[in-house]
């Protein structure tokens, strides 16, 4: 038994809504070796010799853990905190959370006890230091950086999900900014406030919404929350006042102790977990995953579906619960019993005539955040019609050029959902009689058999597929093992126009050499969005 990670969490987190300390063991079995009778004694007052370790089983372990890390605070003259112990995804991992105020002598506690379990400690020595370090009063770095509510100065909406977050977050600052209000927002593009990027780069953990806090004179923070930040952080504030998720699917999965979707989801969740009851929680109904989440929650669920005929959102209206939903092209809204029509498809551009369905979904999440904040429906129907997909308001999201007759599509898609949208959206703006030309990739912390997916995906659906290495993105693969993997996929779809590229920018070339006129060309764009972007718009009429 080993010591996998000792974690300091900052904000709400995978384990409870406050700042935590998880130490997470590699037990190595499903019977480790524990110092079982040592740790009972010191959990219970006693004192032992016996440091024999014995084989037990997970359940008894995590019982340990929180026993000695409880006794370790009592010991010392500390209040106990909130423990909470679980078996991980990972597996024969193990983990104790606790509820911490003083850094240091929380992570020194989390040491502590795994010495007590494991009686890798020659002796307790080190409770005297930690009576002194109980004593001392903690140093502003010592402290959790999370932003308490006392603190609070601004609503929050925090948007999270697989895909759309940073569209979603994109368009929910842009309703507000038209509204009137002044608004700071993080993505995984960059800190901005009121349209100016005072940070570049990928701001969707807490560092990012710090930096949005310190904004004076905002009326609203609105926070794009990706999974890594609260695995890795926790939250960087105590509550919002409107949460949305957009969806959930297989993305990033292997990565942080998170192996399936069902535990994406739960990471997912922290954030509706922390809206308070005043809020809401703004759901996509049409994804399971997701509309399992209003369960438990202290906020108002409000539900968004694309499909009218959602029997969740039925039942949701019937009981006066706050929903959008889309029926005959046109956008209803329901509210306490209350319904009126928000607005026609055809007044939301981001959907391209409704050709685009996930970026209905994202325009429905960023519709009810900003009604549930409390905008009126000329303002939202007004902010929704004055978005679009140009470089200037959403780049590198579903950008769509004509050039020479060749519709081509730009997008930050890079898993297996955001390629079938692509793909959909593609199939769909080519002419009749023209081809689909899928240019595909990802990086390197993808599964294999999720880069696999996305050359299966492009080999049954596109007539072309030219696949790109990864140069920048490789996160610890060698060079050519994603492009092997993507043209597995594609053989398993019996595909026989698959060609290869070095890089994106060779990948892009290449496509547009081949495209003719009433063709569609679809980029999964991630590392050369910039200098792709800038020559279609010196070619090509952007038509988003």
């Amino acid at each position: 038994m080993e010591i996998a990670e000792i974690r300091d969490l900052d904000g709400p987190n995978l384990f409870m809504r406050r700042p935590a300390i998880k130490l997470e063991l590699d037990a190595g079995s499903e019977r480790p070796e524990v110092a079982e009778d040592f740790a009972t004694a010191f959990a219970t007052g006693e004192s032992s010799d016996d440091r024999e370790r014995v084989p037990v089983g997970i359940d008894r372990l995590e019982v340990l853990l929180t026993e000695v890390v409880n006794a370790l605070h009592d010991r010392v003259g500390a209040n106990r905190p909130q423990v909470e112990a679980r078996r991980m995804e990972t597996p024969h991992h193990v983990a104790v959370a606790f509820s911490w105020t003083h850094r240091r002598f929380a992570m020194e506690i989390a040491q502590v006890a795994f010495d007590i379990v494991s009686a890798s400690a020659d002796d307790l020595g080190e409770l005297a230091r930690l009576r002194a370090l109980a004593k001392e009063d903690p140093s502003l770095e010592d402290r959790p950086a999370m932003l308490a509510d006392a603190d609070r100065r601004v609503p929050i909406i925090a948007i999270t999900g697989t895909n759309g977050k940073t569209t979603t977050t994109r368009l929910i600052s842009a309703i507000l900014m038209e509204s009137g209000r002044r608004v700071g927002w993080t993505s995984s593009s960059g800190v901005v406030v009121q349209g100016e990027t005072v940070l570049d780069g990928d701001f969707t953990g807490p560092a990012g919404a710090a930096r949005v806090f310190e904004e004076p004179d905002l009326d609203v923070a609105v926070l794009e929350t990706a999974r890594g930040g609260i695995l890795l952080r926790g939250l960087g504030y105590e509550s919002n006042d409107v949460s949305v998720v957009t969806n959930v699917s297989a993305d990033h999965l292997g990565l942080q102790g998170v192996h399936t979707v069902e535990e994406l989801a739960r990471v997912k969740r922290v954030v509706a977990e922390v809206t308070g009851p005043d809020g809401f929680a703004v759901l996509n109904a049409g994804d399971p995953l997701v509309l399992a989440m209003r369960e438990g929650l202290q906020a108002r669920p409000f539900l968004i579906a694309r499909d009218h005929r959602n029997p969740a959102v039925h039942e949701h209206v019937e009981a006066e619960g706050w929903a959008l939903w889309v029926d005959t092209g046109l956008v209803h809204f329901s509210h306490d019993g209350e319904r009126d029509i928000l607005t026609d498809l055809k007044d939301i551009p981001i959907t391209l005539g409704g050709k685009a369905v996930h970026m209905l979904e994202n325009a429905l999440c960023a519709a009810a955040a900003t009604l549930a904040l409390g905008l009126s429906l000329d303002e939202v129907r007004t902010g929704l019609a004055k978005f679009r997909n140009e470089v200037g308001q959403n780049r590198g999201r579903l950008n769509v050029f004509e050039v020479d007759g060749v519709t081509v599509v730009v997008d930050f898609a890079h898993n297996a959902a955001g390629l079938n949208h692509l793909l959909d959206v593609g199939r769909g703006l080519a002419a009749s009689g023209g081809r689909l030309i899928a240019v595909i990739g990802s990086a390197g912390d993808r599964p294999d058999d999720g880069l696999t997916e996305l050359g299966r995906l492009a080999g049954e659906r596109a007539d072309v597929v030219i696949a790109k290495d990864t140069v920048k993105y490789l996160r610890g693969r060698a060079s050519g093992d994603i492009l092997r993997l993507m043209l597995d996929g594609a053989a398993q779809a019996n595909h026989d126009n698959v060609l290869t590229d070095p890089n994106e920018f060779v990948a892009f070339e290449r496509s547009m050499a081949l495209a003719a006129a009433g063709d569609a060309v679809v980029i999964m764009c991630i590392e050369d969005i910039d200098r792709i972007l800038d020559q279609l718009t010196d070619a090509g009429m952007p038509l988003s």
